[in-house]
């Protein structure tokens, strides 16, 4: 939710600014760029706090996005499409954020924790001995 909604309130379709009589249609799924507009031009101040709220928000964000990274975005994939060939690049991940990452398989990630109880599951409902080469009924 977009931090101008401290600054304004929203009754049915009509946003109230909290500071000023201003009020302004606001349909759903409208963007709030006129609300941001209005507190810049308006309320310089409320605007400048506006503006510290979102940059930290959209920080907050970033860092998050960053530490979510797994093995499986470490390549981004960007196809274009010509007219007559299709162009597929792969980008490498940088290496310092690629150290920083932590990836769902390591010791007590996610994946590897998912993947140790399957196989637990597969040896005690099959029966099966602990070092599986080969499952008899497969052959």
């Amino acid at each position: 939710m977009s931090k101008i909604w401290n600054y304004f309130t929203l009754s049915g379709r009509i946003a109230f600014c909290k500071e000023c009589d201003y009020k302004k249609d606001f349909p759903p799924r409208a963007p709030t760029t006129t609300l941001a507009t209005h507190l810049k031009s308006k309320h310089p101040e409320q605007h400048k706090q506006f503006l510290e709220q979102s940059t930290e928000v959209k920080e907050k964000s970033n860092k998050e996005k960053e530490k979510q990274m797994t093995l499986k975005r470490s390549f981004e994939i960007q196809s274009s499409s010509k007219e007559d060939n299709n162009e597929v690049t792969l980008k490498q991940m940088r290496i310092d954020l690629c150290a920083q990452t932590k990836s769902a398989w390591d010791k007590d990630g996610l994946k590897t924790l998912e993947v140790n109880r399957a196989i637990m599951e597969f040896i005690a409902t099959d029966i099966q001995p602990f070092s599986v080469v080969q499952d008899a009924r497969s052959s």
